[in-house]
């Protein structure tokens, strides 16, 4: 999408639309080590450089206190118009020969590179507790509710909530976070809580499409790449992809959000 009409339409019809890419959409275009790769990358959001928002690295957002105010802000690089204008002019020239240039695209692929062992090794472990989550988290009934898109009953919505509650829990403790007593609407704020929420619903799409034994685990890595994106964009207006499962889970976790923050509200 990246190099999409439907993206330069979006960013040609107002000033006020913006691009907001992360860390990890620069690493699918890296990984393929090629100049061209590049090229392309930037073949439209490098014309409209003051429409684009980076946003830091995964790890720091993480890190993101979600009780202190203007969380989008915060989650943002700010002033690189002027290095993306620059970066697009270089690769639109006929040849990228500067050694230093090389050399930090080099650094760049060997970095995005380096981290798809453990995107695969996060991949596999996620893919072998599947069964063991929908065994021990739904009846027969309940994965047939799933399976026919039937209306979830109240008893389900809570299990899928406590579900994620407990992923994120674990999650929480493993990068140390110092917020656990949170109420609903904070902890939805929170990155990791989202990307539980999000784990949850994946789970979902997978019993609903037959609960099948994952053999490629290239792809279900590429799929926890894409439910990063999902999650990323439950912050903004919309998500721009051409993946069927990527918008599911997306319009999915941003449903449940909302129904989170009715709750806290309601309570």
């Amino acid at each position: 999408m990246l190099q999409s009409q439907e993206l330069r339409s979006y960013l040609q019809e107002s000033p006020h639309n913006f691009a907001v890419l992360t860390d990890y959409a620069w690493i699918e275009i890296y990984k393929q080590q090629t100049v061209e790769a590049i090229k392309h990358g930037l073949s439209v959001v490098g014309d409209f450089p003051d429409q684009l928002i980076l946003l830091r690295a995964n790890g720091e957002i993480i890190q993101l206190d979600p009780t202190v105010p203007d969380l989008c802000e915060r989650m943002q690089f700010k002033g690189i118009a002027d290095d993306i204008r620059e970066m697009a002019a270089i690769f639109r020239s006929a040849t990228v020969d500067d050694a230093a240039i090389l050399k930090q695209l080099h650094g760049h692929w060997n970095f995005a590179n380096g981290l798809l062992p453990e995107l695969i090794e996060g991949a596999v472990e996620i893919a072998a507790s599947l069964p063991e989550m929908e065994e021990q988290m739904f009846t027969k009934s309940e994965i047939r509710i799933i399976r026919t898109s039937r209306r979830y009953p109240a008893a389900m919505m809570e299990t899928i909530y406590g579900a994620a509650v407990q992923i994120w829990e674990t999650l929480a403790q493993g990068y140390r976070l110092p917020w656990q007593d949170l109420g609903d609407s904070r902890v939805a704020r929170t990155y990791l809580f989202r990307y539980a929420l999000g784990l949850v619903i994946h789970l979902l799409w997978w019993i609903s499409s037959g609960s099948q034994p994952i053999k490629r685990m290239d792809r279900m890595s590429n799929d926890m790449i894409d439910l990063s994106f999902c999650v990323y964009a439950s912050y903004f207006d919309g998500f721009m992809t051409a993946d069927e499962k990527a918008r599911w889970i997306h319009a999915n976790l941003v449903a449940a959000l909302e129904a989170i923050s009715h709750m806290d509200a309601a309570a």
